[in-house]
Parts: C-alpha cells; structure tokens; sequence
C-alpha cells in the first residue's frame, strides 16, 4: 500500500509538472531512488499529459504572480519567441519555465505530499479488505 500510494501520488506530481520535456527522465530517476513500479509510475506520469498541457499557463500566471521580478513578459508570449530567434527568446523562456516550476513547488508539490497519506490508509484498506 506504501508504494502504490506513493507511485499514485509521485506520478501525479511529476505527471502535473510544467516541463514539457523531462519529466520522462525524472520518473525513470524517482523510481529507481524510491524503487517504485517503473511502469506504473510512468503510465499515470503520461496519463496525465492532457492536465500538465491544460496546466502550463495557470502555472505561469501563478508564477508571475508570486515571482514579479524578471524580464517583462509580452501578453503574445508565443508570437515574441518566434519573433525574435536567438538568446533573448531563451532568455524570457527561462525565465517563464522557472517561474512555472515555483509556482509548482509551492501548490503541486505540497498537495501530493498531503494527499500521499490518504491515499495509503485507502490502498491499504482496500487491500486488506477492511470497509471501515
């Protein structure tokens, strides 16, 4: 029950995480540290890729808002980037991801931290069979 709740609840906080890019290879590392279900993790990491696109902005906009300082972002973020190839775009991407991934730490991250106790005392009287 342990590791299944655990499993559950680090794959829904890596599957939520505003990275488009890495959150394959940060499961692959989770599991191996917490020696979890390689497979179950990375299946609720990728069933939840619809929530981690559907997330992106909310994060970002959460994250401009606690972390005000850094470069001004333009309100066509995606037109700007395009616009303007080179180390000013990567700059201001930085800058967004960064910002995302604070606002993650400090609403996803605590969530699953919180919900991973529920989650165990329910797994573990679903698999012992005990209704109350």
């Amino acid at each position: 029950p342990q590791k299944l709740a655990m499993t559950l609840c680090i794959g829904t906080a890596v599957g939520t995480l505003p990275l488009l890019w890495g959150t394959t290879l940060i499961c692959i590392l989770l599991a191996h540290v917490f020696r979890l279900n390689q497979v179950a993790l990375q299946s609720v990491n990728y069933l939840l890729y619809p929530v981690q696109l559907a997330l992106l902005v909310p994060f970002f906009k959460l994250g401009m808002w606690l972390f005000p300082w850094g470069p001004p972002v333009p309100p066509r973020i995606l037109s700007t980037l395009i616009q303007n190839p080179g180390l000013s775009s990567l700059n201001l991407l930085g800058w967004i991801t960064l910002k995302s991934l604070a606002a993650w730490l400090v609403t996803a991250l605590p969530a699953a931290m919180l919900t991973y106790s529920f989650v165990r005392i329910a797994a573990t009287r679903i698999l012992h069979g005990q209704n109350t």
